[in-house]
């Protein structure tokens, strides 16, 4: 049972070697994405835990960038030339696992699936997806309220990206 976002299978592995990393510097690992194209970027979100309300820094960045960055050249991801990327969570923070999206739980959240889902007629299946984060199951499914005011059960492994719509109040 999937109680994750789908991870490709690098972005899986890298997961596996950062997190350790992370947590013994402080950090929490928001996400991995690996990004392929003309020019590949890796890039690694951290956060710290939702106790510490200082939030991630520039500094921050830069030294777990110093950290990862030696371990990465020994590590060699990927085939070809990538870019190291390693970022705060920032305004729209990614969700990947049961506890970011409890963290968003009554918010808007944002989301696509792997592969179309099917809806009743006349709706056409659909990928991309918005709405309030109603419910998360322990089994892995999160409940949604589309702007359409319709509720939908989601499993955790068919979607391919999320992120938490949060809004600021000052």
């Amino acid at each position: 049972m999937i109680l994750a976002v789908y991870k490709n299978k690098k972005e899986q592995e890298l997961l596996a070697n950062i997190e350790p990393v992370l947590s013994n510097l402080g950090f929490l690992c928001r996400d991995v994405e690996v990004l392929s194209g003309k020019s590949s970027t890796v890039r690694v979100t951290i956060d710290k835990s939702p106790e510490n309300k200082d939030g991630i820094s520039i500094d921050d960045c830069a030294n777990v960038h110093r950290v990862l960055g030696p371990m990465f050249d020994v590590w060699d991801p990927l085939p070809e030339a990538y870019t190291l990327e390693v970022s705060s969570p920032g305004e729209k923070p990614r969700l990947r696992i049961l506890d970011h999206f409890r963290e968003a739980l009554g918010e808007n959240i944002k989301f696509q699936t792997l592969e179309p889902i099917k809806m009743p007629e006349p709706a056409k299946p659909r990928k991309n997806w918005e709405g309030r984060l109603l419910k998360v199951e322990d089994e892995g499914s999160i409940l949604i309220k589309d702007k359409e005011g319709v509720e939908h059960s989601i499993p955790m492994g068919t979607i391919k990206n999320a992120m938490w719509l949060r809004v600021w109040t000052p």
